[in-house]
């Protein structure tokens, strides 16, 4: 009797640490943690510092993470723009920095007119995108990361071309801050 309650002890054990390691891998399975564990992060750091030789020139660095930690993910940037009255779009080359999940931006747009620029991030499907409104001075204005009921949300063309128009309408401030 001691052998067989003995065997039946030890077949329980071997199957409860199988289990244990099973629900273990499951969580520990990162192919779909963006899902799971919420999505990426993207934030733009303007102005960008001088004395950084990879960031000599360029207008802001765009900072990608997952979580708090900083990670390199696929970032692709765009200038929308009205010159003139006309619609423009400027696809950006984002220079990847030796710093983990930093790109800079440099000015490929040019200085005449109003202009926006938005980078957006990929982690698996889920994609966040920064938004940057150029000022009149060329340097960068309003920065933000637009939002639907509390979740990351890409900007539509109309949105795109509101803000625009809306921008291009205002009054420009002359002088102080």
């Amino acid at each position: 009797m001691r052998t067989t309650r003995s065997l039946m002890s030890r077949a329980g054990l071997g199957a409860t640490i199988i289990a244990g390691f099973a629900t273990i891998t499951a969580a520990s399975d990162t192919s779909n943690d963006a899902a799971t564990f919420g999505g990426p992060w993207i934030s733009i750091e303007a102005p960008a510092n001088p004395y950084d030789e990879t960031a000599r020139g360029a207008l802001m660095l765009v900072h990608t993470f997952h979580h708090g930690t900083k990670v390199n993910l696929p970032v692709v940037g765009k200038a929308e723009g009205l010159v003139d009255g006309e619609r423009k779009t400027v696809n950006l080359k984002l220079t990847k920095s030796p710093e983990i999940g930093t790109h800079s931006v440099r000015n490929e747009w040019g200085s005449k007119g109003t202009w926006t620029v938005l980078v957006t991030a990929s982690q698996g499907d889920a994609r966040i995108q920064a938004v940057a409104d150029i000022n009149a001075d060329g340097s960068v204005g309003k920065i933000s990361v637009p939002s639907k009921n509390g979740r990351p949300h890409l900007l539509s063309v109309a949105e795109i071309e509101s803000g625009l128009r809306d921008r291009a309408r205002a009054p420009m401030a002359v002088g102080g801050r």
